[in-house]
């Protein structure tokens, strides 16, 4: 990957053009250029015959006009004929090419700039290429009569160098993968409306279409066969109606693979004319479906499900590069058999099926299992898992919690994105009663318990699956890993006896916003022990993977969700790879060369199977028995992640302080009385410019129900919300008269006698980002409302000051703040009431009156 956000051309070098137009959404046109003459290389076309932005002729007054071709191909080297005329240059053309960025004015390139200056060409084999972001295909000249005419044909049959055209026909290696296939199946439905069809009738089609390009890719790729969809719109010989046999055979051999998989078998005839389909083949058959990144087939699979399926897909949508990273590390291989117990869309069994095609040249498709309680989920992932070129879908409709004992052992992987939270329960006792998790004992007996939630119970679905040494990669709620409730700490002590665990790495909050997951979760990988532990005391200790996903390459604070790539950080400008693709901008690479670094390697072999660089040294891990040695067992990853260590340790090597040296927790409960009036501070009132405040007013009737804690002077409040670190306060003297009140959003403390001249520290250091680490890293809760403990309040370090200057700034800070000085509101509401009574308005009474 390269920093530099220009453009790199294959015969020009790098350029000066950038990637995205003006617009920022659009790639520019020498992009599209760039992608045009790759593909000439491909084709066997020489470097030095190719030349870019070449004048075909000149006319008007001096030549001052010209039409031109964007990428121009010569039967001899450039070098040869740079000098000749325009006239003279021509007769050695054997390839033009018009560029556009977009199709938009594609019928107006093709009319008024490629096919005159392709008439322009004196040899009758010359051949224009119009490219654009959807669209790319070739103009020939054929001989009719007396005249000579220019026909339009697909980019699949532009002959190889040396070739002439219309000599071969169309092979799996001459197509091209698709760089967006929602744009290229929205051209087909356009024709289809052309043609007359009705919205309905037209996704039908379609489907029956993709049925048939998915089956001619593979049975074409294994040998580089023939293709059933060739570009019928150059041979005039082959009649409508062959055509429609041609289409109509294709679907019959394609719906005996795929028919018997699909919840309602197609009809066995397209359904559309042979003019109309003659015109689907042009667009259709340059296209490798097959062979398009992982990114582009989601994406047509989220566009084209919600059509075929009239469900908007964005609640089973999880990014492709969430799910990629997780496969990666539970690393399926030939000889695994993989099971999803709530499968959803299939992802992971995709996914699965890639990685172990890709890096172990295995195909495991017959080897896939997943299940799912929703009718519409199994038909969605038998589509998702045909488009990914599997056609032996081993998915059923299911309960996966009621029938687990039918699925133990019989599986050597695991992967699950389970339905989670605290409301998502399960409370059949007949169920309850089936697991360890869902069951207490009593008097010696298992008895259910009145409900538990089913993103536990997953876990042993997962776990009791496979058999023993078998991995599991399961998405978890960040509550599940960290709650300090007795039911979560149990839970993870299961865990711990149950298997080992290779990695625990987090997620960035609304990652799976889109699926209705709106809370922080982590991916948790585990290999099943042969035999669960009774005492934690009796586990053999191994190192454990703890990280943290910064970055996922999407937006996920508004609703778009679109993909987010890396940008210059000098002038903006997107950050392009070798190929001149944009680079997304994601961390999911570091964490995994991170683990794969790590001495977790060792302790799991089947991590690095496969994976050249997987080998230990720095990378980073915590041992099992420092977090067994925990009361609380805590598995968060953001205690435990490389960062919230590395900052600790930062200040643990200079002077430093406990925060617990400093202050301690104190309890000051408000007794209000519903006539007195009360100045009430919520946590959206602290800012973070050294601990100030404003306080609004309220009667006793009206305080809201956080308002529970009462100060006094000097107290120190600090935030306990996870996004609200950092935030902290001073009571000033005003809170002498007991009317102070402060949000339970915060943690309570008072200066410990003695303690005084630490002051200065306590406060230097809550104003460093060193404390906002530490305060997000021992928050524990499973979404934006997780909290920190008065008790890991305390254990937090921070440095303290070495310049007697900063410290009397400091300390002078703090005396405003005590005096309320640092509090301008209540300052300008006194000043008011002394010099202009009147001016002095009280605030509004609710946020929804305009004035």
């Amino acid at each position: 990957m390269t920093s530099n956000p220009q453009l790199f051309c294959p015969i020009r070098g790098a350029l000066k053009a950038k990637l995205k137009a003006k617009d920022g959404l659009t790639f520019t046109e020498e992009k599209r250029r760039i992608e045009c003459i790759n593909f000439l290389l491909s084709k066997g076309y020489l470097a030095d015959r190719i030349e870019a932005e070449t004048v075909v002729i000149k006319f008007g007054h001096k030549g001052k006009n010209s039409l031109r071709a964007d990428v121009v191909v010569y039967d001899r080297p450039v070098t040869t004929v740079k000098t000749f005329a325009d006239e003279k240059r021509r007769e050695f053309m054997k390839i033009i090419g018009e560029i556009k960025r977009s199709t938009a004015d594609a019928e107006s390139a093709k009319e008024n700039q490629l096919k005159p200056a392709l008439d322009l060409i004196p040899s009758i084999d010359s051949i224009g290429i119009y490219w654009d972001d959807t669209e790319q295909s070739i103009f020939f000249k054929r001989v009719k009569g007396s005249s000579i005419e220019t026909k339009e044909a697909s980019i699949a049959t532009l002959p190889t160098f040396g070739s002439a055209f219309g000599s071969k026909d169309i092979f799996y290696n001459d197509l091209k993968p698709a760089t967006d296939l929602v744009k290229r199946f929205a051209r087909l439905d356009d024709v289809l409306h052309q043609a007359g069809h009705a919205k309905d009738d037209r996704y039908v089609i379609l489907f029956k279409v993709l049925l048939l390009k998915i089956f001619d890719e593979q049975s074409a790729r294994p040998k580089n066969g023939r293709m059933i969809i060739q570009d019928f719109t150059v041979n005039e010989d082959i009649s409508a109606k062959d055509v429609e046999k041609v289409f109509n055979s294709g679907l019959k051999h394609a719906l005996t693979i795929y028919g018997s998989l699909l919840p309602k078998k197609p009809t066995e005839t397209m359904g559309c004319s042979g003019a109309t389909l003659r015109e689907i083949s042009k667009i259709l058959c340059p296209m490798d479906i097959l062979g398009s990144s992982p990114q582009v087939i989601q994406d047509f699979f989220m566009y084209f499900g919600r059509f075929l399926y009239k469900v908007d897909l964005g609640q089973y949508f999880t990014p492709y590069e969430v799910i990629d990273l997780i496969v990666r590390i539970v690393n399926p291989k030939f000889g695994d058999v993989v099971r999803d117990p709530a499968c959803g869309t299939a992802d992971f069994l995709v996914g699965a099926k890639r990685i172990a095609a890709e890096r172990h040249a295995a195909d495991i498709s017959s080897q896939l299992w997943g299940v799912d309680t929703a009718e519409l989920a199994v038909n969605l992932s038998v589509f998702n898992m045909i488009l990914n070129g599997d056609g032996r879908s081993n998915i059923t409709i299911g309960d996966s919690l009621k029938d687990i004992e039918l699925h133990e052992g019989r599986y050597t992987t695991a992967l699950c994105n389970p339905p989670f939270g605290s409301r998502i329960v399960e409370k059949r006792k007949d169920v309850l009663a089936k697991f360890e998790l869902g069951s207490t004992e009593i008097d010696g007996k298992r008895v259910p318990l009145k409900s538990q939630e089913t993103g536990i119970l997953f876990v042993e679905v997962c776990l009791k699956s496979v058999c023993a040494g078998g991995r599991v990669g399961i998405i978890l709620p960040n509550g599940y890993l960290g709650n300090r409730s007795p039911r979560y700490t149990e839970f993870r002590r299961w865990l711990l006896k149950q298997a080992r665990i290779a990695t625990i790495i987090g997620f960035p909050r609304f990652t799976f916003k889109k699926s209705g997951a709106d809370v922080s979760a982590s991916v948790v990988v585990l290999e099943k022990r042969d035999e669960p532990l009774d005492d934690l005391a009796k586990m053999a200790d191994f190192p454990i993977h703890f990280n943290l996903v910064e970055k996922v390459g999407w937006d996920l604070q508004s609703n778009r969700s679109g993909r987010v790539y890396k940008q210059d950080p000098n002038d903006g400008a997107i950050v392009l790879n070798e190929s001149n693709e944009p680079v997304l901008d994601a961390d999911f690479d570091r964490v995994l060369s991170d683990l794969y670094s790590s001495m977790v390697v060792d302790a799991f072999p089947w991590l690095s199977d496969g994976v050249p660089s997987a080998v230990s040294s720095d990378g980073w891990v915590v041992q099992a028995e420092e977090i067994v040695a925990r009361e609380d067992v805590s598995l968060d990853p953001k205690r435990w992640c490389p960062k919230h260590a590395s900052v600790t340790e930062a200040v643990r090597a200079v002077p430093h302080i406990t925060i617990g040296d400093v202050i301690r927790p104190v309890t000051r409960r408000l007794k209000k009385h519903p006539e007195h009036a009360y100045r009430y501070v919520e946590i959206e009132k602290i800012y973070e410019n050294f601990g100030a405040y404003i306080a609004d007013q309220y009667f006793g009737w009206a305080l809201p129900d956080r308002g529970k804690q009462q100060a006094a002077p000097g107290d120190i409040f600090i935030a306990n919300i996870w996004s609200s670190a950092g935030k902290w306060m001073i009571a000033g003297d005003e809170a002498a008269d007991g009317h102070l009140v402060v949000t339970t959003g915060c943690n309570h403390f008072e200066v410990i006698p003695g303690q005084e001249a630490l002051l200065a520290d306590l406060v230097f250091g809550l104003c460093s980002e060193a404390f906002k680490v530490q305060m997000r890293a021992l928050a524990t809760g499973s979404d934006g409302l997780s909290s920190t403990t008065a008790e890991d309040i305390c254990s937090i370090v921070l440095p303290k000051i070495a310049s007697a200057d900063v410290r009397k700034a400091i300390e002078e800070q703090i005396e405003k703040a005590k005096s309320g000085h640092l509090v301008l509101p209540r300052i300008v509401r006194e000043e008011l009431t002394a010099i202009a009574p009147e001016v002095n308005i009280p605030l509004r009474s609710s946020h929804v009156i305009q004035v």
